[in-house]
């Protein structure tokens, strides 16, 4: 079931549940009709139990106590239709459900701080690597370079000589012309420009090319049909968390598997927009990502979660000794950018 179809079969379960139960409560204040209060109750415990599995798990706790409280009445209308007291035992199993989901609330509540903190962390440890492995690069590479040109110069400077002075020149023209090409590249692993100006498709685009030309692994773009419109449809932040992923999973691939191509595939339908990067590398042995091993650990593959997490993605992970890794994220529908096209039209 597509996802207005669910929230139009949600809604028509709640709104039926509820108007049924406050009719009930009604009737049960004011002693009128026992069989119509018995009937009423039943409808709304059975849409009540109808809509637990097409609601989240934070609502399902309020749903089973609003369940218990139909089951209640309903009891209390046996009880006045048979006229016999024992049937009151069978309050037992709605007081038991409304208790089990005063446990079950503050637990699911103990569980969604817990991995609230979990992502925070694993947010900030990533934001962590990101910082050492700028630091690293400038360090490494930036401030390196600039030193030698310091070196140069200095060393011209204290010979005086033309020839020594021109040479100086032309070797602090190099440096600094390697340093002006390194930065640009680290800028646009920072924030690609094309990302903010022309959108997701042709950042993809530039970002393979840039893999190619850097490492010399060939690395092709595939865009199904309609693949660039579903591009376009997803929202700013979306395609800036999807290029991220993309990155990274082409970035493991070089630095890991020592592959001889790499291809970025975007395809997908008015269900869901998929993205997958495919290499030919050694690949991994032992558990992949569907299953908890090492390999949740290092190699980006949290941060990749992280941010298919942030767009309420699917992140995937194929891999086999011999046989190159694929990495495989499905996006669902933008709820923001179906809106905002109905708005525009």
């Amino acid at each position: 079931m597509t996802g207005p179809g669910r929230a139009a079969l949600r809604l028509g379960f709640e709104v039926l549940g509820t108007a049924s139960l406050a009719a009930a409560v009604v009737m049960e204040v004011t002693d009128r009709s026992v069989s119509w209060e018995l009937v009423l109750s039943l409808v709304a415990a059975a849409s009540y139990l109808l809509m637990l599995p097409l609601c989240a798990a934070g609502q399902r706790i309020w749903l089973l106590i609003a369940t218990a409280v139909a089951l209640m009445l309903t009891v209390a209308g046996m009880v006045r239709v048979a006229q016999e007291p024992l049937l009151n035992l069978l309050h037992v199993f709605p007081l038991l459900l409304a208790g089990y989901a005063i446990i079950a609330s503050r637990a699911s509540s103990r569980r969604e701080t817990q991995l609230r903190r979990e992502r925070v962390r694993a947010r900030h440890d990533g934001e962590e690597r990101e910082r050492r492995r700028w630091a690293r690069e400038l360090h490494d590479d930036t401030l390196q370079e600039l030193g030698a040109v310091q070196v140069v110069l200095s060393s011209a400077a204290a010979d005086g000589g033309p020839a020594a002075m021109s040479s100086a020149i032309e070797q602090a023209r190099a440096l600094v012309g390697n340093q002006i090409v390194s930065l640009r590249h680290l800028i646009v692993d920072l924030r690609p420009v094309v990302l903010d100006e022309l959108g997701l498709e042709p950042a993809l685009q530039a970002l393979c090319r840039h893999t190619s030309e850097t490492f010399g692994i060939r690395t092709d773009l595939r865009v199904a049909s309609h693949g660039d419109a579903l591009c376009g449809r997803l929202a700013p932040e979306t395609q800036a968390q999807v290029y991220r992923i993309v990155q990274e999973a082409i970035t493991n691939a070089v630095k890991h598997a020592e592959p001889t191509r790499i291809v970025v595939t975007v395809e997908g339908n008015g269900r869901a927009t998929r993205l997958t990067v495919t290499d030919n590398g050694c690949g991994m042995s032992g558990p992949t990502a569907d299953r908890p091993a090492p390999y949740q650990r290092g190699m980006g593959l949290s941060a990749m979660r992280e941010r298919a997490d942030l767009i309420n993605g699917r992140l995937t992970l194929r891999s086999a000794p011999g046989e190159g890794t694929t990495v495989a994220l499905r996006i669902p529908p933008d709820d923001s950018a179906e809106r905002r096209d109905a708005a525009a039209g």
